[in-house]
């Protein structure tokens, strides 16, 4: 039995795409989505639409992650009209509410309709405990070196966890359980050009049936991704954060994170509550090396070798 797991898309339908076109021709048997559909690059409708298709037409499961999440919050900030948390097109927010505005009421009943976590167990197989951040939070970072990772294979009462959230494939042995990562598959970090997925199939060790995880990188057509990003105009509506998104799908280098506390940084010390001034953002943009893309000439100075290759495998 092979299942196809697939997380943090991110509208990245042409990673998507080429995931799944990978894993119909293993074949797989089922597949399991682990959330972060939306938000990052331009094609949140088309992800969606697809995601919607393919399942009616193959046996999937869905968890919600924090993207998700994210989405249901707006809308009840809007619903309240809170002008507070209401989004705007700035570094800060603005690529969320590109996403936001993409989306139907069929998305957001979707979405609330999901777990962040469930239980997977088939016939003869050991039971999987299965979700995107963490059993608890999909905003929680489980990494492999984490005392909170190993904490929850202690916790949990399967001997496998899967889990997403962190861009950052990897697996763990401890105490005779198994924690995998499935890596992300529309905004990869330190594999530009390829999407992260992964394969898990079933062997048999010491007589008993096991989950062997199976890590894929799958090239796909980042430049189109990229080009994309400048033609939708969203890279202009959340500029040094985009400008963040495109240098990882560029270079698989990821400063995203250190960008939005650095400019909440150097706000505070200008003594300022709010760091949506895009001053703070450009300024910690040049500190962190994060490039300017919304130039063309940018983006072509980098090559892109990755689409011809052959996927990979890493077991």
């Amino acid at each position: 039995m092979k299942i196809g797991i697939i997380s943090d898309i991110h509208s990245n339908i042409i990673a998507l795409k080429a995931c799944i076109a990978y894993m119909k021709a293993v074949p797989c048997d089922e597949y399991l989505f682990l959330g972060d559909y939306i938000s990052d690059a331009p094609y949140t409708r088309e992800t969606m639409d697809y995601l919607y298709d393919f399942s009616s037409k193959n046996n999937c499961l869905f968890l919600r992650g924090n993207r998700e999440d994210y989405m249901l919050e707006q809308r009840k900030a809007i619903a309240q009209d809170d002008e507070n948390a209401k989004w705007r097109w700035d570094s800060a927010s603005g690529n969320l509410l590109f996403t936001y505005e993409q989306l139907f009421e069929k998305d957001f009943a979707f979405f609330e309709s999901l777990p962040i976590t469930f239980r997977y167990q088939k016939t003869g197989h050991p039971a999987v405990t299965i979700c995107h951040g963490s059993p608890a939070s999909s905003r929680e970072r489980l990494l492999a070196e984490g005392e909170n990772t190993k904490e929850w294979l202690k916790n949990i009462h399967t001997d496998y966890l899967i889990c997403a959230h962190t861009h950052l494939p990897c697996q763990l042995e401890y105490q005779g359980k198994h924690y995998y990562n499935c890596g992300s598959a529309g905004i990869a970090i330190g594999d530009c050009g390829y999407a992260q997925c992964m394969i898990l199939e079933d062997v048999c060790v010491n007589g008993k049936t096991a989950w062997n995880p199976v890590f894929l990188k799958i090239p796909y057509d980042n430049e189109r991704v990229v080009l994309d990003i400048r033609k939708s105009g969203l890279l202009d509506k959340a500029p040094w954060f985009v400008n963040s998104n495109i240098q990882i799908l560029l270079t698989g280098t990821d400063y995203s994170s250190q960008l939005v506390m650095l400019a909440n940084q150097l706000a505070g010390e200008a003594g300022e509550q709010d760091f949506t001034d895009e001053k703070y953002w450009e300024e910690a943009a040049q500190q962190l090396g994060v490039p300017d893309y919304r130039q063309e000439t940018r983006i072509r100075e980098h090559k892109f070798n990755h689409f011809s290759q052959a996927p990979e495998k890493e077991n």
